[in-house]
């Protein structure tokens, strides 16, 4: 698929479209040193309209995580759209020429880093919203259009048990 036709407003639709999540009991799966929880969406204004969130976390070091939000094709390409990391190391904004230091930092998926060739998500600015993969993962589904089942029924939790 040809990535280089998106344009920003694309981007924001498919971040702010809201989302169904599939499989709300997903469950934690140990990975080389950090565990992951994958959750899988559907667009709720198309059901062909397909997400995955992930979420990871290093077993020994809680600082370092990482929250994002994938669209995945019909081809089975992906593309990240936003994702939201601890603050365990800088970030260099290659087209800016800036650095964003060692803070809780969200990346965005930009046409400009698209059509430069760079990944897609490699703008990244400093965020306050959070200091925890737990409020991470609320500002994911703040941002972007995830609706989590009522209290009463199923939750969608990170607990780490």
């Amino acid at each position: 698929m040809d990535f280089t036709s998106l344009t920003d407003d694309n981007l924001d639709d498919m971040r702010a479209t809201a989302k169904i999540i599939d499989n709300p009991s997903a469950r934690w799966v140990p990975k080389g040193g950090h565990k992951e929880k994958n959750l899988t969406l559907t667009a709720e204004r198309d059901p062909s309209e397909k997400y995955r969130v992930f979420v990871r976390i290093s077993v020994s070091n809680q600082s370092v995580f990482s929250a994002g939000l994938v669209r995945i094709y019909p081809s089975g390409e992906t593309l990240v759209l936003l994702r939201y990391n601890g603050g365990y190391h800088p970030h260099r904004n290659v087209i800016e020429r800036n650095k964003v230091p060692a803070v809780c930092h969200r990346h965005i998926a930009t046409s400009r880093y698209i059509r430069a060739g760079y990944d897609a998500d490699g703008y990244a600015e400093p965020i306050a919203d959070y200091n925890s993969v737990e409020g991470a993962f609320e500002c994911l589904c703040r941002d972007c259009g995830i609706e989590r089942p009522e209290p009463d029924t199923q939750q969608v939790t990170l607990n780490f048990d």
